[in-house]
C-alpha cells in the first residue's frame, strides 16, 4: 500500500507523483501559451499545479483517504457511491 499509518507516502510514490506531474506541467504549458500567449497566465497554471504537486505530496490523505474508498460511510465525508446511492434511493 502506498500510504503508511499516519498518512504519509513512501519515498517511491512521492517521486512518482512528482515526475507525473512533469507531463501536465509541459504540456499543459505550451497549450496555454498557445492559446494566451501570455507568461502571466502560463506562470500562474504551474503555480496551481506545483501547489497541488506539494499538497498531494505532503497531505495526501487531504484529497481522497482509501477508508472513505473502500468504505463511504467511515470520515468526515461521503463517497460519490454513498451520495449517489443516497440521492436516488431517497427521490
Amino acid at each position: 500500500m502506498p500510504i503508511k499509518e499516519g498518512g504519509k507516502l513512501e519515498i517511491s510514490r512521492r517521486f512518482g507523483i512528482a515526475i507525473v506531474c512533469g507531463i501536465p506541467a509541459i504540456v499543459g504549458s505550451g497549450l496555454i501559451w498557445a492559446l494566451s500567449e501570455s507568461w502571466f497566465v502560463v506562470f500562474g497554471y504551474l503555480f496551481l499545479l506545483a501547489v497541488t504537486l506539494v499538497v498531494l505530496i505532503v497531505k495526501p490523505g487531504l484529497f481522497t483517504n482509501y477508508s472513505q474508498i473502500w468504505d463511504p460511510t467511515k470520515g468526515k465525508v461521503k463517497g460519490l457511491v454513498a451520495k449517489l446511492q443516497t440521492r436516488f434511493n431517497s427521490a
